[in-house]
């Protein structure tokens, strides 16, 4: 037989070692990831872009009832705003929590449920869908084109999708061939 024990005890053992050494909800151990991540507080969030939600709301519709000069009502649009506001924080923050990660699918999904909203407010299901489709399809490659900080670390280290081209390598390695080499005549004191 061979070192310890029977089959059944090794793969006993086996079990309880992978067992011992599960990885964390991300899918990946803890010693590969980058950093741990960090919980985002949805609740904070929510109420502190419903505020500001809020806050442009009232000057929008101020701004409205002036140049109308009549009162085009105050609480609707308010009231959207607001919930739209506090519908996008509140669910970018729980599906980055329940994903465990910081990228464009948290706002893109954040976009999606606040667009629908919108479009509920039209009591049109085809307007809700297209509306979530179209804020999230936004929002999406905006966080992915403006978040690049991982993207620029990577091709800054020369592991990232766009390689040197042939003229930038060239350049490097005629100024590498240009640089003065210290040469020892032998016989000559």
């Amino acid at each position: 037989m061979s070192e310890g024990g029977s089959p059944a005890t090794q793969i006993k053992a086996l079990i309880a070692k992978a067992f011992a050494e599960q990885p964390r909800r991300g899918g990946r151990p803890d010693s590969t990831s980058p950093a741990a991540y960090e919980q985002k507080p949805a609740i904070q969030n929510a109420l502190k872009l419903g505020g500001q939600s809020a806050l442009a709301g009232v000057l929008l519709i101020g701004v409205r009832n002036a140049l109308a000069g009549r009162n085009t009502g105050f609480l609707g649009p308010v009231g959207i705003l607001t919930a739209v506001g506090a519908t996008f924080a509140v669910t970018e923050a729980v599906v980055a929590n329940q994903r465990e990660t910081d990228d464009a699918m948290n706002g893109a999904a954040g976009a999606c449920a606040a667009g629908f909203l919108l479009g509920l407010r039209s009591r049109s299901l085809p307007a809700a869908i297209g509306a979530c489709t179209l804020m999230g399809g936004m929002m999406g490659m905006y966080d992915y084109t403006v978040n690049t900080g991982d993207r620029k670390k990577a091709t800054q280290s020369g592991s990232g999708f766009f390689k040197p081209t042939a003229v930038i390598e060239a350049g490097k390695r005629a100024a590498e061939a240009e640089k003065p080499t210290a040469v020892v005549e032998e016989g000559k004191s």
